[in-house]
């Protein structure tokens, strides 16, 4: 989540402006095509979070409109691919693209997307890129996150199929890896020889900021009115000249300076200090993987003063990435607070002796009062977020309360095993049960809220009135989970007055939202659609909320076997239009018919949601829809028993979410995170949400587009059902690596740290 300010992008890639330039390794890219004709081959090297994607796409801006017509640049991230099939028609899709005009190159390129061996790939490609060449056209092909070639270019044949490319007469491709280690390890890795590595004779380290370049960074909270030069020495005690980690400093201290007008580096620190140290365990994991294991040992002689016997590849391989900084025979770590962290990674290295934040050793970072209906997810997914961000933010040292109507003795436990305190309001005879939650919480003697957050039109009001009532200091968030502008259309009891229903209730989150200190909209869709229609001169801005892709079990999932094959789809059936069961059923009875005429496997469609009230006339209708003999329905009732919901993941070969519109959809990414292959609705937050942290084209294989057009919709969903369960191993393999990579990028905690930094605790 992005917080205003001159360091509103640290961690993110910076755009405009806010990139710190590097001149030195920028003219090291951009000189890959300053002169004409075909584009040079370049390694570029780096750890995490210095800034090797920010840099590529800074200098890659650099290559004006018109400056080379005939190159064209293609970039992709190998984390987002899923073999060497995908990577190769991906490439030849982009180039197709970018020279529309070059008649036949779009024909090549679907023979590329349809080659099914390696013989065919080869052929395919080989052809594509000769007519690229013959037309005097010229491609710059650049490979992010090319640790992960192993994976998609098992085959030393493969990588020689790269060094072809950018290396031979006859082709016009030049070749821009980013990754951590070099391309030999690389490729040794994966395939026990080495054929890329010799063609890329120019190689390019990402390390540290230059002192210039830190300055600079530096001197941006001059933007914010405050002056850090005077305190520049302990910054760089810190965090060294680590980009991110003096960005992260650097943010820290402006939003102190803002609470408390003073500059202070320890206090800043004490609040990130969490963080620092997570940065530092990564680093310290990725460089004993590169060096075999040496590498710890290393930085702990490093970090001690030892001298060292002898300059080692080791050593020079962290002394180029800026994690070692020589001096002729003299060699420290690149930060103060990093050796101390080597010595001894098992003391927090808090300023002071201080272990929290700022305000003091064990502090509470502020108070939370959050209002609900109930802890456990008998009403749906606005439960199930309110559970986990409650959850998240005690584990941002938040002191944590919330209100329910009601609560079991497992559940007040349960919320007490996450740091969160249950206030249940007691009922009031002849009183509706909501009314309880306008009433003054029993909070403990001295506790007064700093924070209060209510949830759309349920429980927005009472926390609204609470806060304005009985804790007029607090600050107030209001969160939205749906836009009814988009779904009272397809709900069927609201036909004759969905325009009644949408307008009244969209007025209802506004006026909470611009009352509330700051809406907060839940995933990038909401987010949007609010942000258009708080434009008021004195609107607040809304605050994005990204649920996150934390792993409650890292182990791989088993690929079901025996027969039928199951799809899952999981919400309330009565809202069949919405969710999209029409689609659902529709599309899986095709795919039955598919597979049947292929002698594969039976499927089954298996609807978690079902009324129990007319469930029979429910199954009826699904039945209709799918209009096949082959396809299995079996209802569900709706349930929140966790049991019965981790057996329908366990059971299931594919999950589906073809919403017709969804704000979010928790339930899609539930089944991301339990590593089961799913498909999601292109009209979905969740589908948004993977397409910014995948690309359009990673995220393709799980995000289906929508058209708003039923049958052309159906056949593309049919077609993606059929895609997945074609080959499940497979999928589920690339299934465990998304989930990996998802909760690498995005996790509760820094969502919920991001929305505590915006409200400036």
């Amino acid at each position: 989540m992005s917080t205003t300010g001159p360091y509103r992008f640290v961690g993110m890639i910076p755009t405009g402006g806010q990139f710190v330039e590097r001149p030195e390794l920028t003219r090291r890219i951009t000189g890959l095509w300053r002169q004409p004709g075909r584009p040079g081959n370049l390694s570029l090297f780096g750890h995490r979070r210095v800034g090797k994607s920010a840099l590529v796409a800074h200098a890659l801006g650099q290559l004006a409109h018109g400056e080379r017509p005939d190159l064209a640049v293609v970039g992709l991230g190998l984390g987002g691919q899923g073999s060497v099939y995908d990577l190769f028609g991906a490439v030849t899709r982009q180039i197709a693209a970018a020279f529309p005009d070059a008649a036949g190159l779009t024909e090549l390129s679907a023979a590329v997307g349809a080659a099914r061996g390696w013989f065919d790939l080869h052929g395919a490609l080989a052809a594509f890129f000769r007519e690229v060449g013959r037309r005097n056209l010229h491609v710059l092909l650049v490979l992010d996150d090319f640790d992960r070639a192993p994976r998609v270019l098992p085959e030393l044949s493969a990588f020689q199929l790269l060094r072809s490319l950018a290396s031979e007469p006859g082709y016009t491709v030049g070749l821009l890896t980013v990754s951590r280690r070099p391309v030999i390890d690389i490729e040794t890795d994966a395939a026990g020889g080495s054929y890329l590595d010799g063609v890329i004779a120019q190689r390019a380290y990402v390390g540290m900021f230059t002192a210039a370049e830190a300055g600079a960074l530096v001197d941006r909270a001059r933007a914010a009115g405050v002056d850090l030069s005077a305190v520049l020495p302990g910054l760089v005690a810190r965090s060294g000249l680590h980009p991110y980690l003096l960005g992260l400093l650097c943010r820290e201290l402006v939003e102190h300076h803002g609470q408390t007008g003073v500059v202070d580096v320890d206090a800043a620190f004490g609040s990130v200090a969490g963080e620092f140290r997570a940065h530092f365990d990564r680093l310290l994991e990725a460089v004993d993987v590169d060096s075999g294991g040496r590498g710890r040992a290393l930085l702990r002689s490093i970090a001690a003063g030892e001298r060292l016997p002898a300059r080692t590849q080791d050593l020079q391989q962290l002394t180029d990435l800026g994690v070692v900084v020589a001096n002729g025979e003299d060699l420290r770590l690149f930060a103060a607070e990093f050796a101390s962290y080597v010595r001894d990674p098992r003391q927090p290295q808090d300023a002071g002796g201080a272990a929290g934040g700022r305000r003091g050793a064990g502090a509470h970072r502020c108070t939370a009062l959050v209002v609900a209906t109930e802890w456990s997810s008998a009403h749906g997914g606005l439960s199930t977020l309110n559970r986990q961000l409650c959850t998240a933010l005690a584990g941002q040292r938040v002191q944590v309360f919330c209100t329910v109507l009601e609560a079991t003795a497992e559940e007040v436990a349960d919320a007490a095993a996450r740091g969160v305190t249950l206030l249940v309001r007691t009922p009031v005879a002849g009183a509706p049960a909501e009314t309880r939650l306008f009433r003054r919480p029993g909070l403990p003697d001295g506790v007064v809220p700093d924070l209060v957050i209510g949830h759309g039109r349920i429980t927005g009001p009472a926390a609204l009135m609470l806060a304005e009532d009985h804790f007029p200091s607090a600050k107030k968030l209001h969160f939205v989970h749906m836009d009814p502008d988009e779904i009272e259309w397809h709900k069927p009891d609201h036909a004759d007055d969905a325009v009644y229903d949408a307008e009244s209730r969209r007025n209802i989150e506004l006026a909470l939202g611009r009352a509330a200190d700051r809406l907060v909209a839940v995933g990038p869709r909401l987010h949007g659609r609010f942000l258009g229609s708080l434009s008021r001169p004195e609107d607040q801005e809304p605050l994005r909320f990204d649920p996150g892709f934390d792993l409650a079990d890292e182990r791989p999932r088993k690929v079901p076997g025996g027969t039928p094959v199951t799809v899952l789809l999981t919400g309330r059936a009565e809202d069949a239009r919405l969710k999209g069961l029409d689609l659902a059923a529709k599309a899986c009875g095709l795919a039955a018919e598919w597979r049947h005429e292929a002698q594969l496997r039976r499927i089954e469609l298996v609807v978690r949601g079902v009324p129990e009230q007319g469930s029979a006339a429910q199954v009826a209708t699904l039945r209709d829809w799918a209009d096949s003999t082959r396809l299995g329905i079996v209802p569900r009732h709706y349930t929140t028993d966790a049991q019965s919901l981790a057996d329908d993941l366990g059971r299931a070969s594919l999950v589906v979410m073809p919403s017709r519109a969804e704000g979010f959809g928790l339930a899609g990414l539930e089944a991301l995170v339990a590593g089961t292959p799913v498909l999601v609705s292109g009209e979905s937050g969740l589908g948004e949400l993977l397409r910014d942290a995948l690309g359009a084209e990673a995220a393709g294989r799980c995000v289906v587009p929508m058209s708003g057009d039923s049958a052309k919709d159906v056949d593309t969903w049919a077609r993606a059902v059929d895609r997945v369960l074609r080959d499940p191993a497979a999928e589920f393999a690339r299934a465990q690596e998304l989930r990996a990579d998802l909760a690498g990028r995005l996790t509760w905690a820094s969502s919920a740290d991001g929305l505590l930094t915006a409200l400036g605790f």
